[in-house]
């Protein structure tokens, strides 16, 4: 199986899971908790520095919706151009 198929079968899955009125609830509360669209930067409220461990989570949560966002997203002409430039790479 292709790359190409891979990312088809997952998007098509993505898209199962996250559809209707309850996913939509899902992806908002995930936005939130993953601070989608805010600067990752955690400060320590006690010494009042940036908090590098709390910063990383931060990054990975924003990364992990991110994906979920990208996979519903990614639309069949974006599909098209990476295989073509797959097929250009051979």
């Amino acid at each position: 199986m292709g790359m190409i198929d891979r990312i088809l079968r997952r998007r098509s899955h993505y898209r199962a899971t996250f559809k209707g009125d309850s996913a939509r609830h899902v992806l908002a509360d995930l936005r939130r908790f993953c601070r989608a669209g805010e600067s990752p930067l955690v400060v320590s409220t006690i010494r009042q520095q940036a908090d590098p461990i709390a910063t990383a989570v931060q990054i990975g949560r924003q990364e992990v919706f991110q994906r979920i966002v990208a996979h519903l997203h990614i639309d069949d002409a974006q599909l098209l151009k990476l295989k073509e430039e797959a097929d250009n790479d051979d």
